[in-house]
């Protein structure tokens, strides 16, 4: 065995430590979170339609936590978010639609729409600073996947046009807040401002 094959070896083991050790922390966090969404829905304060949308959040927050560093400090203020979209009462999605009995004689969308815009606001307000537009994708990834996965837990039990109203406000709002912020900072960076 020569040397090169040695230190190769090495790599490879390191590398299989590095991924178990991550794959391990990505289990212990998606059950953290898992678990909040699963006591919110106990304590009836979201809805779920079905358990088996817990195993969708447990999914996605298994590949944010596996991914870690960026990914992960994104997800956190998409956790923010996405829990406090779960637990926004459907008085303020529906406040004027007592009576509703599909989404075609919903009278009010633009409050979903606004509902998912001040979403959008709370993740692009807890995203961190990052010098490059790399790394902003990568944060910016996290919390929109971390977001959209608990948005959707909240999306399913209301009407087809409410569920694209909140999603599309929040993704929209985000992506361009984000984009707008990315911007601004590279600028500074870029005058060596910082």
């Amino acid at each position: 065995m020569n040397a090169d094959s040695t230190i190769l070896a090495t790599q490879v083991r390191a590398r299989r430590a590095y991924e178990g050790a991550m794959l391990r922390l990505g289990l212990a966090r998606a059950a953290i979170v898992t678990c909040a969404v699963a006591v919110l829905v106990a304590l009836d304060v979201a809805r779920l339609p079905s358990p088996a949308w817990l195993v969708l959040v447990f999914g996605v927050w298994l590949f944010v936590g596996w991914r870690g560093a960026l990914v992960w400090r994104g997800a956190l203020g998409g956790l923010v978010a996405g829990l406090g979209a779960l637990a926004l009462p459907m008085t303020v999605l529906r406040p004027c639609c007592a009576a509703m009995t599909s989404a075609m004689s919903c009278t009010r969308p633009e409050l979903c729409v606004g509902a998912g815009v001040a979403l959008g606001v709370v993740v692009v307000a807890t995203l961190p600073r990052l010098r490059s537009p790399g790394e902003w994708a990568r944060t910016s990834a996290g919390a929109l996947v971390a977001v959209a996965s608990l948005v959707a837990c909240r999306c399913a039990t209301l009407f087809v046009g409410e569920s694209i109203g909140m999603l599309g406000g929040l993704l929209a709002s985000a992506a361009g807040l984000a984009t707008a912020r990315a911007w601004w900072n590279v600028r500074i960076v870029r005058r060596g401002r910082v």
